[in-house]
């Protein structure tokens, strides 16, 4: 009688110590922390917080080389068309001929086209005209890539997917100095990002080589 007391005990006990059903499996070791871990270099941009995706950056976005619009005038058919700014920032519209476009907003492109056809005498006063954007410039990619050149530019895209559609790195990448040459830069100057950075249209993405 006494064993099969002290057995029943010692069930008792090991039943107690059980939390669950579940075996708890090992923590894994750390992985080896790879590209864009360590902060940018002090002339970085900070990160830009996800409510900023929008395409094109913060505020209103500029027209370029490269984008695609649609100047629609239900008036008057014949003058409405697609165009594309060309590299010399201007559009050639219709009946106006070459117009500068660079650097303006949709909405900034929309008042200089209403000017220019009402002072050509195309447009009365009750005249309405508007502008859409059909597609951006693209971004460039250049460096220790898959693939270089030209890709076509998405919404609240960063550089990490960049790099991704340019085939991801190669073997010799310096994944820690990517540095991104703004199109609307006010200098040559690049600046320096990280994966979480956001591309803008027309931007110069250079991944360089390492050195060891």
């Amino acid at each position: 009688m006494s064993v099969i007391v002290v057995l029943a005990l010692a069930g008792l006990t090991a039943c107690g110590d059980r939390t669950t059903g579940v075996t708890q499996l090992p923590v894994p070791p750390s992985r080896d922390i790879v590209a864009f871990t360590t902060a940018p270099p002090a002339n970085g941009p900070p990160d830009a917080p996800t409510n900023d995706c929008k395409k094109g950056g913060s505020g209103a976005y500029r027209l370029g080389a490269g984008d695609r619009i649609r100047v629609i005038v239900p008036a008057d058919p014949d003058i409405s068309s697609d165009y594309e700014v060309n590299s010399s920032g201007a559009i050639t519209a219709r009946r106006l001929g070459a117009v500068p476009v660079v650097g303006l907003s949709v909405s900034d492109l929309e008042a200089r086209l209403l000017q220019r056809y009402r002072d050509a005498r195309y447009f009365t006063g009750s005249s309405v005209l508007s502008v859409e954007l059909i597609s951006t410039r693209p971004f460039y990619m250049i460096g220790e890539i898959g693939r270089q050149g030209s890709f076509p530019y998405v919404s609240c895209l960063r550089v990490i997917q960049a790099v991704a559609l340019a085939g991801g790195f190669t073997r010799r990448a310096s994944r820690n100095n990517v540095t991104i040459k703004r199109y609307f830069a006010e200098s040559s100057e690049e600046e320096y990002v990280t994966e979480d950075t956001l591309v803008e249209p027309g931007d110069i993405i250079r991944v360089p080589e390492r050195w060891f």
